[in-house]
């Protein structure tokens, strides 16, 4: 993720002659509403394995905590799993 004052510079010729674009993004370009059952289907198919994804598993009540393992490095994820 850059800085949104980041500029970028390609060389032209490569860009046309080898057919590359440049395309933005936003959030993935996802369809919540048609791609999040997708993947909750795939996952309770054993085809797309998310809880690797997981760094750690919090209650509600630990969510301070958890904004500060994530702010410090020390998970990746956190994931409310009880409330």
């Amino acid at each position: 993720m850059a800085k949104p004052e980041v500029d970028i510079s390609l060389n032209i010729f490569a860009a046309i002659g080898g057919q590359r674009r440049v395309v933005g993004v936003n959030f993935g370009s996802t369809n919540a509403k048609r791609d999040i059952p997708m993947y909750a289907q795939l996952y309770l198919q054993g085809r797309m394995n998310l809880d690797d994804l997981v760094s750690k598993r919090i209650a509600l009540r630990e969510v301070n905590d958890g904004y500060a393992a994530l702010k410090d490095g020390t998970f990746n994820r956190v994931v409310v799993t009880s409330f």
